[in-house]
């Protein structure tokens, strides 16, 4: 028998699932801000690394067709261009593998909340019985 100065068994349940929802979250708040800060560090000194080796790729084409203009005209500008062209290919290919094999974002929270569901359930297939047999 409950108490008369205690809330009913459904209300601390519902308590209970409502703190360990907000508990749930925060920890996705504070993952995403992780995730965000993270990813925002990684675009800027990737962007700064493809701006500074764009400008050494202008250099060395440039140098590398003025060298080799008089002897063999366009040639060598195509060739180039092929080979940048080959080399983008490549980086685009091994980027789609990578974000294909990437985590889901917020794995961590939905893997906290399927341990909270499985652990719901089981107490909630336990509780039935436990009263059968006090009874």
């Amino acid at each position: 028998m409950e108490q008369a100065d205690s809330p009913p068994a459904w209300r601390r349940a519902g308590q209970s699932v409502l703190a360990l929802a907000l508990a749930r979250a925060e920890f996705a708040s504070v993952e995403l801000t992780i995730a965000a800060q993270a990813g925002l560090r990684w675009l800027l000194v990737a962007l700064a690394a493809c701006v500074i080796a764009m400008l050494a790729l202008i250099a060395l084409s440039a140098t590398i067709v003025i060298a080799l203009w008089s002897q063999f005209g366009w040639y060598p500008l195509a060739a180039l261009a092929l080979l940048y062209c080959l080399a983008t290919a490549l980086l685009v290919g091994w980027l789609l593998r990578s974000l294909a094999s990437a985590r889901p974002l917020l794995w961590q929270t939905l893997a906290e909340i399927a341990k909270d569901g499985a652990a719901i359930r089981s107490s909630a297939t336990v509780h039935p019985q436990a009263q059968r047999d006090a009874a």
